[in-house]
């Protein structure tokens, strides 16, 4: 089984109930070598690059072929999430002619398409307790 991270959010209390814990599992990975990177996004931020807005992001040890995070004190709100498998660890998903060379997944695991999934596609309600699991896919 893979180890659980837990991740907080931005210090001091919030009284608000509109808060979240959110567990992701990523599954599908064909090699422990490397990490995980995964970015959760707010809506209209340019998914799923949401570099620089992205609400959380972590980069994930790999066990079992499998990896494994919870996040807590989320906002409660829509969000969507992308992970990809950055093998070599140099912190980019490494593309050739446009096409991903590493493993890539995304929340409600959208079928497979020749771009990259539109927001709504992949966008999850999160509120309370909530889980996903996203599985990889490899292409090259």
């Amino acid at each position: 089984m893979a180890a659980l991270l837990a991740v907080s959010g931005p210090g001091g209390a919030d009284p608000a109930p509109a808060h979240a814990t959110l567990d992701i599992t990523v599954r599908g990975i064909t090699s422990a070598k490397g990490v995980i990177r995964l970015a959760i996004c707010p809506p209209a931020v340019g998914f799923p690059d949401c570099k620089g807005h992205e609400l959380r992001s972590a980069s994930l040890p790999i066990h079992n072929l499998e990896a494994r995070i919870q996040f807590t004190d989320l906002p409660a709100g829509t969000y969507g999430i992308s992970v990809f498998h950055d093998a070599n660890a140099n912190g980019k998903l490494d593309l050739f002619l446009g096409i991903p060379r590493e493993g890539y997944g995304f929340s409600r695991n959208p079928p497979f398409r020749p771009r990259a999934p539109r927001f709504n596609e992949v966008e999850m309600a999160v509120s309370g307790a909530a889980a996903t699991t996203i599985s990889l896919r490899y292409i090259l």
